[in-house]
C-alpha cells in the first residue's frame, strides 16, 4: 500500500479500507487458481531515495512491462515512483530464472515535479502499454510515457512487433485509464482521452463508451481482463457492467472506491507474468 509512513496515521480508517480492497482481487485470483506474487517491502534506505516522498507499491502495472518472453523494468516519470522498480525485482528475477529475457530501462534523471511535463526521458510506464498480440499500443503524453519511451520499446522488441504510439490528453495519466480490450472485436473506450483518432487496432471494433469523468475518477477503462470476454470491474460502474453483460461478457464486481483516489484501478493493481502471444 502506498505511503505507509503517512496514510495510516492521517486516515487510519481509509487506509484499512484501502488495504482490504487491494486484498479483494488478490483473493479473487487465488481462488481461481492463479498464482499471485507481491512486491517486497522497501527498506528505509530505499524509501528515502530520490528525495524521499511517498512510496506506492500498490500499482505494480507501472514499474514493469511483460511482452512475450520479455520482462522489462520500466522508467517512471515521477521521481518518487522510481523506487517501485526495487519492490518488483524479486518477481523479475524469478521470471528470469524461468527463462524470461529481462531488460532494464535507464532511470531518468530526477527533476522537480513542476518540470515533469517537459522532462527528458525516455519514460515508459506499464499503464501506457497495451499488448494486443504482435501489436503494442503505447500511450504517450506529458504525464507518464513519452515518445522516446515508445521508441526505446520499439528498438528493444525489433521487427517481431508493431509498436503504435497513441498520443493522450493531459487530462489522463495512462492509456488504460480509458481503454480496455475485453475480447477480440470489443473494447471499452473513453474517446476524450485520445488527441487523435482511436488507435488503429481497435478503431473498427464494437466500442462501449465511458465518459472522461468516469475514466479519470472511477478508472472506468481500467478493468482486469481475466480471459477473453470475462472481466472484473469496480462495483460502482453499474452501467458499464450492464453494457458488458448485454454483450455476453462475464462480469465480476468488487469494491475499489478506497483505492481509485490514488489514481489506479484493477488493471493498475496487477501485471500478468505469462501471456499467450498470437499473430
Amino acid at each position: 500500500m502506498g505511503g505507509e509512513a503517512l496514510v495510516p496515521q492521517a486516515d487510519p480508517e481509509g487506509y484499512e479500507r484501502c488495504v482490504q480492497q487491494v486484498e479483494g482481487p488478490a483473493g479473487f485470483l487465488t481462488a481461481r487458481g492463479v498464482g499471485v506474487h507481491r512486491p517486497r517491502a522497501l527498506t528505509d534506505s530505499e524509501l528515502n531515495l530520490y528525495g524521499g516522498g511517498f512510496s506506492m507499491q500498490t500499482f505494480v502495472r507501472d514499474p514493469m512491462i511483460v511482452i512475450g518472453d520479455r520482462v522489462i523494468e520500466a522508467a517512471l516519470r515521477l521521481p518518487a515512483r522510481f523506487k517501485e522498480r526495487l519492490g518488483v525485482r524479486p518477481v523479475i528475477e524469478e521470471a528470469e530464472g524461468r527463462g524470461a529475457r529481462c531488460s532494464v530501462m535507464p532511470p531518468p534523471a530526477p527533476v522537480p515535479v513542476a518540470d515533469l511535463p517537459t522532462a527528458r526521458g525516455p519514460f515508459l510506464e506499464g499503464g501506457d502499454v497495451l499488448p494486443m498480440g504482435r501489436d503494442i499500443l503505447v500511450g504517450t503524453g506529458t504525464a507518464a510515457s513519452d515518445a522516446a519511451g515508445a521508441q526505446w520499446l520499439e528498438r528493444l522488441l525489433g521487427d517481431g512487433y508493431r509498436v503504435h504510439q497513441v498520443p493522450l490528453s493531459d487530462r489522463v495519466i495512462h492509456l488504460d485509464d480509458g481503454l480496455t480490450t475485453v475480447r477480440e472485436g470489443l473494447a471499452v473506450v473513453c474517446r476524450e482521452q485520445f488527441i487523435d483518432e482511436l488507435p488503429a487496432p481497435v478503431a473498427d471494433w464494437e466500442l462501449i463508451d465511458v465518459s472522461l469523468h468516469d475514466a479519470v475518477n472511477l478508472l472506468a477503462g481500467n478493468s482486469l481482463v481475466l480471459a477473453p470476454g470475462e472481466v472484473l470491474v469496480d462495483e460502482r460502474l453499474t452501467a458499464l457492467a450492464e453494457a458488458l453483460t448485454a454483450r455476453d461478457v462475464t462480469v465480476h464486481t468488487l469494491p475499489y472506491d478506497a483505492v481509485t483516489p490514488f489514481a489506479g484501478g484493477f488493471r493498475c493493481s496487477h501485471h500478468p507474468l505469462v501471456r499467450e502471444i498470437t499473430s
